[in-house]
């Protein structure tokens, strides 16, 4: 629309120059000047119509070079795993990178002038996290200074990410707002390989520790154990009794101290070329006995797994310690799945129940030594087989729902030359 008018504008400017000039050219100027005139008016018209097409060139050349830094930010932007967004004075969005319009599930929204609590209304799942944006930019403002925070994101599927946002706020001369600028960085794989290292250090200085006193308890205990036993037919039968429930409580301090020294940093693993479905197959009786006796089902499905390097005496453990936890979070009827496939460069165990899942807080401290949710646990049962996990090179991932839990380790097919 413009265009056309400035168009417009040109042709009557150049009709009424040319009546004009002709016009006074007649009634005006004497006749022996008619011609210089004519010449003369002729050459400004070329130099006023010149100069202001080589005016919309430089406009047009400067406009073009605009746009193709623009293309070139906007690509920049969008090739970015951050979360970026441009706003106005009044915070409505001036321009947003594919990452943060698929983020907040905005795609196919026209964003263009819209502030955050209007975008709202087109996404139910973050119109929250949307109205409280608009409130965090205006303390911002207020503030008048750069903010950083870290923020949780939900996802749609059940889990979050979390960002490390950064909002730099921006104003004129007068002190007026001009915009706002965020930047948010996805920083879920740092924060979860932070935990990974501390759960690691943790265990570690909980295994040497462990290992430590174990050891000097074990002995005594030993000896006590010993005669005890000796002693045992030399009572009445009362005190056969109480020999008997001291024998007991001995065998049972004993089990906890065996995973003590578990822990233990520099417990050699014995691996040798093992089959996982074979571990599993042997040891399902036992987990099957366990199911059968609290009214729940074990489901076994093994895929074709190649054979890798294993300790079976750990790998048993682990195996148990999950499963008898998973059976324990179930209710009668539930069934415990254990399943086992080859995925690229790993071989896959998984451990699935149908219990009511894990809350974030208590996920969030899974693995840690001594922290457990049951009355006469340990805390040590997790610690244990994220230990063994550690000395097979191997991952755990939890997947967590209201429908159930399922524990994954990830073993390599070539493990590392390095042994934890």
């Amino acid at each position: 629309m413009q265009k056309t008018k400035l168009v417009f504008l040109y042709l009557i400017g150049s009709l009424i120059w040319l009546y004009a000039t002709n016009y006074i050219l007649v009634h005006f100027i004497p006749s022996s000047l008619n011609h210089f005139v004519e010449r003369g008016k002729e050459i400004f018209y070329i130099l006023v119509t010149g100069g202001i097409f080589y005016f919309f060139i430089l406009k047009k050349e400067e406009l073009d070079t605009t746009k193709e830094q623009e293309k070139r930010l906007s690509t920049l932007i969008n090739s970015m795993v951050d979360f970026v967004n441009f706003k106005d004075g009044d915070g409505r969005w001036i321009q947003a990178n594919d990452f943060g319009l698929k983020l907040f599930q905005l795609e196919n929204v026209d964003y263009l002038g819209k502030k955050d609590s209007e975008l709202a209304k087109y996404t139910d799942f973050y119109a929250e996290a949307l109205t409280f944006c608009e409130k965090s930019d205006q303390e911002t403002w207020e503030k008048g200074e750069v903010a950083r925070c870290e923020e949780v994101v939900p996802l749609p599927d059940g889990t979050s990410k979390i960002f490390d946002t950064i909002k730099v706020p921006l104003f004129h001369e007068d002190g007026s707002r001009e915009g706002l600028v965020i930047i948010g960085r996805d920083i879920t794989a740092l924060r979860q390989t932070e935990e990974r290292l501390s759960r690691t250090e943790k265990l570690s200085v909980v295994g040497e520790l462990s290992a430590s006193i174990a050891h000097e308890i074990r002995n005594p205990m030993t000896t006590v154990q010993g005669f005890l036993q000796l002693s045992r037919n030399k009572v009445d039968n009362l005190s056969t009794d109480i020999v008997d429930l001291m024998l007991e409580e001995l065998y049972r301090a004993n089990s906890i101290i065996t995973e003590f020294l578990n822990l233990a940093k520099n417990k050699i693993s014995v691996k040798k070329k093992q089959n996982l479905n074979a571990i599993i197959e042997a040891l399902s009786p036992l987990i099957q006995a366990e199911a059968f006796r609290s009214n729940k089902q074990l489901k076994l499905e093994l895929g074709e797994c190649p054979d890798i390097s294993l300790d079976e005496k750990e790998i048993r453990q682990l195996i148990l310690n999950i499963a008898l936890n998973g059976l324990d979070s179930m209710t009668s009827n539930g069934s415990l799945t254990i399943k086992t496939y080859k995925d690229k460069e790993t071989v896959v165990l998984q451990i699935k129940d149908e219990g009511q899942g894990i809350s974030p807080e208590v996920l969030s401290k899974l693995g840690t030594p001594f922290f457990t949710t049951k009355e006469t646990g340990t805390g040590l049962g997790l610690a244990i087989c994220y230990s063994v996990a550690k000395r097979h090179d191997a991952q755990i991932e939890i997947e967590t729902s209201e429908k159930g839990t399922t524990f994954s380790a990830r073993f390599q097919l070539i493990p590392s030359l390095t042994n934890a």
